[in-house]
């Protein structure tokens, strides 16, 4: 996927002014937003020195990720010796590290680029390392940084960055580019609200379609008395999702019904049924509010018993909701 197959993205690219770009930037957004594509994209044209020249050598070396002025951090967690200088030797790295990069002179190209894919990962150590870097850049180094929350990392990085923020799309706007891309069985109302482009596509790709419908079907089984909570979080749990994809969709089904309430819609389809539910509106708000602290505790604890949290909540969501 490339970013002329993106119009939300090449709206945003088409927007920065490269002749006078900030050496960070960080590009927020939702994960599966497509925030890859534009930061490659934006890496790739300080490379070829902010021109459209079709500069065959250096595209092959970018595409093939070889590019020797290049550097991509993109790991699952990130340390203090991802950002300074290691002491020890990295199967996919050698020694190398960010700042040990930035501060070579380039190789073949005018610049430097360093991209930090889900840069909110790294923990304080890290981002103090990288402050350095950010506070007194060379004439040549770029840092661009992902997010996929905001105000993930320290104040002192925003204060030194300009912020790119990428929008969620609207439903027409998701279902226009599905379409464009040749998906036509699915649209986005098949997908939670939070559901972002690419996310829709990888559920398509990897049958996981209806992994949200599976999960409206089981909290009606579990509401309404059909299954017992033991076998209501086993099967939760057996859907192929994270656990933050997991606290998504609880944060999801009680907004949507929340929002029945507050605004005397009624339900359709697969929530029909929560139409005869009775439940305290405030209880219902502070049980959301509960699920998004722990969505942020999440990501600084260095561990969650999943099934001791799920037990919780499904206890709070049976006492709270009540057949009428």
């Amino acid at each position: 996927m490339n970013l002329n197959q993106c119009r939300w993205l090449n709206d945003v690219f088409d927007s920065i002014n490269f002749e006078n770009l900030p050496h960070g930037i960080i590009i927020n957004g939702s994960t599966g937003i497509g925030k890859k594509i534009l930061a490659k994209e934006i890496a790739n044209n300080i490379l070829l020195n902010f021109k459209k020249d079709n500069n065959f050598k250096h595209q092959v070396l970018f595409d093939k990720n070889t590019h020797p002025d290049f550097y991509l951090l993109d790991k699952d967690k990130i340390g203090v010796n991802d950002i300074s200088r290691r002491d020890k030797w990295d199967e996919e790295k050698g020694f190398r590290d960010v700042v040990t990069f930035l501060t070579m002179t380039p190789s073949i190209s005018k610049n430097k680029v360093v991209l930090i894919m889900n840069a909110d990962l790294m923990n304080n150590a890290a981002q103090n390392a990288l402050l350095k870097s950010l506070e007194e850049p060379a004439p040549y180094s770029y840092i661009i940084m992902t997010t996929n929350r905001p105000k993930a990392l320290n104040q002192t990085i925003y204060s030194r960055c300009r912020q790119i923020n990428i929008n969620n799309l609207s439903v027409i706007e998701t279902n226009h580019w599905l379409e464009k891309v040749g998906v036509t069985d699915y649209n986005a109302m098949d997908f939670p609200s939070f559901a972002t482009p690419f996310d829709i596509l990888h559920d398509i790709q990897n049958d996981n379609h209806n992994s949200y419908k599976e999960f409206i079907l089981l909290m009606n089984d579990f509401m309404f008395s059909k299954i017992d909570q033991p076998q209501a979080i086993k099967l939760f749990t057996d859907i192929d999702i994270n656990f933050i994809g997991k606290i998504n969709f609880l944060v999801e089904f009680l907004k949507i019904i929340l929002a029945s309430k507050l605004t005397d819609n009624q339900l359709s389809g697969a929530y029909k049924n929560f139409n005869i539910a009775k439940f305290s509106n405030l209880k219902i708000s502070n049980i959301i509010d509960d699920l998004n602290n722990l969505r942020f505790d999440f990501f600084n604890v260095s561990s969650i018993n999943e099934t001791h949290v799920l037990n919780y909540f499904f206890s709070e969501l049976k006492v709270s909701i009540r057949q009428s």
